[in-house]
């Protein structure tokens, strides 16, 4: 099957990285799978995905379109709309808002079928998508994404997000207290995503308050991308919170971690969580139902509430894990095998033959 992905960016978070898992896959399972990239590139990390693509055969296209400017819009979907007649593949697969406009607009014309995957709970559509891609076929990242849907087609599928081990799991350490220049009996408390509201690092300042305790040390490894992202400036008076930027190490780190922590107020299915869970650090979720129905693994803890008091019990009961991140990966293989990349894909794959094979 000739399969071609389009995302706006690959500037780093849980789309770029859940592609990052199902593109090498597709290739692995004998399919020809191409990735078109919308935005120009703006940070050597995605730089460094482009490689890791290229390295398992994936063919990647940059379109470099330059944000907030009408000329290079113009411009980029003529060029997206000639690398998808020149690549004619069978299945367009899109992924976030701006990827559905572009992939709509490029089949116009051609017998060419397109899928939406929809990677957020729920999921808001702006006015174009929703006149290009009203009753297209739609793929929610996860079973909370499939039930908190904004969107209704003839034809959707709730199919998990997976991750490939291979890909997000390293054998380097990094360590933090050395890096931060902190004690050796300092814990590292990790969070992963860009500095989106959705993430609520902001209330980190409250669990930090709360606990009290200068040997807990909150790091933040995820980008401020302009408007409407949390400035880091929030974090300026606290010295336990540490805002590391864009990591292309997070399995490094988290191997030096003690735990990871989400703070987040809605996820589709989060690839940050599932790297986690592959990494075997333990894990604190906040209680929201997109961490809830993924919460049946060894060494999760979910607060009772969304309170400082709630989540300091969470953390300091998983802080007191002593045991390795490999023997915790070990026991979890059984009860994260459901988010293999392996399995994901083969869903995928088998709509996408649904989808062809649809009158």
């Amino acid at each position: 099957m000739r399969i071609l992905h389009i995302t706006n960016s690959l500037r780093g978070g849980g789309v770029q990285n859940f592609l990052l898992s199902l593109l090498p896959e597709q290739v692995k399972q004998g399919h020809k799978v191409c990735l078109i990239v919308i935005e120009k590139y703006d940070y050597e990390y995605c730089e460094k995905l482009e490689r890791i693509l290229m390295s398992y055969r994936v063919t990647v296209i940059r379109l470099n379109k330059i944000r907030n400017n009408k000329f290079s819009l113009i411009n980029t979907l003529t060029t997206c709309r000639k690398c998808v007649n020149e690549f004619n593949p069978e299945i367009v697969n899109t992924h976030l808002n701006l990827a559905h406009v572009y992939g709509a607009i490029s089949i116009m014309g051609h017998n060419i079928k397109h899928v939406l995957t929809i990677h957020n709970a729920p999921d808001r559509w702006s006015i174009d998508v929703k006149l290009l891609c009203k009753n297209k076929p739609l793929i929610f990242c996860s079973q909370s994404a499939y039930k908190m849907r904004l969107q209704n087609s003839k034809m959707m599928r709730a199919i998990d997000n997976g991750v490939s081990r291979g890909i997000v799991h390293t054998d380097a350490i990094v360590d933090l207290r050395k890096e931060l220049g902190l004690n050796p009996s300092d814990k590292i408390i990790v969070s992963v995503g860009s500095l989106r509201p959705q993430k609520n690092y902001t209330f980190l300042k409250e669990i930090v308050d709360y606990v009290n305790d200068s040997s807990l040390h909150f790091c933040i490894c995820g980008g401020n991308y302009g408007q409407g992202y949390i400035s880091m400036d929030e974090f300026k008076d606290y010295a336990n919170i540490h805002c590391l930027g864009l990591r292309s190490d997070i399995a490094a780190i988290e191997n030096g971690a003690d735990l990871f922590l989400s703070c987040a107020t809605f996820e589709g299915l989060p690839i940050a969580v599932l790297e986690a869970y592959f990494n075997g650090i333990p894990c604190v979720l906040s209680p929201i139902p997109q961490h809830k129905n993924i919460a049946d693994v060894d060494k999760v803890y979910i607060p009772k509430a969304f309170d400082a008091k709630s989540f300091a019990q969470k953390i300091y009961a998983a802080l007191a894990e002593q045991e390795g991140h490999d023997i915790i990966y070990n026991r979890r293989k059984p009860q994260i095998e459901k988010y293999s990349i392996s399995h994901s894909c083969k869903e995928y794959i088998d709509f996408y033959k649904e989808i062809l094979n649809a009158k």
